[in-house]
């Protein structure tokens, strides 16, 4: 199998009409669907799901991906703006999907874009799998063999409930929760949740305070959601409200806060849904998945309640495959992105605030109190912009890497990990001397930036 060049660590993603154009989608339609075609039509119909975020090149970008997949016969369901765990669980409940395509860039800003593909039952796409759309590319290129004419074409429709139908699914996933008299602040980021976290939140009996909700795609995840909570988590204060939830642009994460604005990530939340299985006897394994960057403070919480943390690499398809392994269901990451596999086959922002509110409802405790119990080990993130991320396997990079390694001992944590979906080295330490870590950071930092200097020469 060729490798992949063009596909990351969660699809195709990059700047529009840069590193992602119309015509690339209609080329990648094209090659998925003489991938899935060959897969997939005898068992499910020819038909497929396509839904997106409010960015203003994702309808673009759909109708192009969407011809792609028509010119071979295939029909196209366009399902709208739709959070990504939301097509996820409309192709995990229903049969009339030989698979979909969600058009967002997740968290990255407005100019970014990228699409990812989901097969039968929700999940997400294997390496191999997206490797073999990726070489079906060069049949496109030279003329598309699997190209009908006429009337054979795919038709399109527009699904006008497609909201509502995942609303009500993630609604039955949490049977008779009522948040009556809980009063919460959500952050839609301008994206994809705008409608269906605060509309579901009402519909179970909170008092919901909206804010970043109008699905401005000129917006979105900018100075807010998620990755921001700092906004968030200030309205909470100043509306006396019980507490508050922040999702990224296509709803796959979600960051809370307590009533004092205080942010919860989502190890934390992995600490609070880890106790709620564990206490119903559901937690399968007593075991939670994380990645290698997952707080040491967690697994520490964890351990009196006999609940162990495995770790994997970073990315929410390394979570999923280890609690399929396993048999496992829960794991997450610290950015929100949470797998809950009673309620999602992916990360889903939506479901893991429910199932946090319903262990707060449940036993009456408070969000804060819960925070207090998990000691988080200080972490230094360092993101330096290079220009090509294969720098970070350059010599001296390396070098350094393992001489600092060697001068933390056990005392501390070192990850240094190539973005998948930006020109980014992340560098990331954990540990109790926040000062050393920053010198340590600082000195990595100026390595990489001087070995990509040198590689310009």
């Amino acid at each position: 199998m060729a490798k992949r060049n063009l596909f990351g660590t969660d699809g195709v993603r990059g700047v529009v009409n840069t590193e992602i154009t119309s015509k690339l989608a209609l080329s990648l339609g094209a090659a998925a669907s003489i991938y899935f075609d060959g897969r997939l039509a005898q068992q499910t119909n020819r038909t497929i799901a396509i839904a997106w975020d409010p960015r203003v090149s994702s309808e673009m970008l759909a109708g192009a991906l969407g011809a792609g997949f028509m010119e071979t016969g295939v029909s196209v369901d366009y399902l709208g703006v739709l959070p990504t765990p939301g097509l996820a669980l409309i192709l995990a409940r229903e049969t009339r999907y030989m698979a979909g395509a969600m058009i967002s860039a997740s968290h990255n800003p407005p100019e970014y874009n990228g699409i990812k593909f989901f097969g039968p039952g929700g999940h997400k796409l294997a390496d191999a799998d997206e490797e073999a759309i990726e070489a079906n590319l060069g049949l496109v290129e030279l003329g598309n063999p699997s190209r009908v004419h006429g009337d054979e074409v795919g038709g399109a429709h527009r699904v006008e409930n497609a909201r509502e139908e995942y609303m009500a699914f993630v609604r039955q996933n949490n049977p008779g929760l009522s948040l009556e008299g809980i009063r919460i602040v959500v952050d839609g980021a301008h994206g994809a949740t705008s409608y269906t976290t605060p509309a579901l939140l009402r519909q179970l009996g909170a008092q919901v305070i909206e804010m970043n909700t109008d699905q401005d795609g000129k917006l979105i995840n900018k100075d807010c959601g998620s990755t921001h909570p700092g906004a968030v988590g200030a309205r909470v204060v100043t509306e006396k409200a019980d507490l508050g939830v922040a999702h990224d642009g296509d709803g796959d994460r979600v960051i809370m806060v307590d009533h004092t604005g205080r942010r919860v990530s989502g190890d934390v939340m992995l600490y609070v849904l880890a106790l709620g299985l564990a206490g119903e006897g559901r937690l399968t394994g007593n075991t939670v998945v994380g990645t290698v960057l997952t707080n040491l403070g967690l697994e520490k919480a964890l351990e009196p309640h006999g609940v162990r943390l495995e770790r994997t690499s970073v990315g929410d398809r390394y979570i999923l495959d280890r609690l399929n392994e396993g048999g496992f269901v829960l794991g997450g990451e610290e950015s929100g992105h949470i797998i809950n596999l009673y309620q999602n086959v992916t990360g889903d922002g939506l479901a893991t605030t429910l199932a946090v509110l319903g262990y707060l409802v449940r036993t009456g405790r408070d969000l804060s109190e819960i925070v207090d119990e998990v000691e988080l080990y200080p972490q230094i993130a360092e993101n330096v912009r290079v220009k090509d991320n294969t720098i970070a396997s350059c010599p001296e990079f390396v070098a350094a890497v393992e001489a600092a390694r060697m001068e933390l001992g056990n005392a501390a944590r070192l990850v240094v990990r190539p973005s998948g979906t930006e020109p980014l080295v992340r560098i990331f330490l954990e540990g109790k001397n926040t000062e050393r870590l920053m010198a340590l950071a600082e000195r990595l930092k100026r390595v990489l930036l001087s070995a990509g200097q040198q590689g310009e020469e």
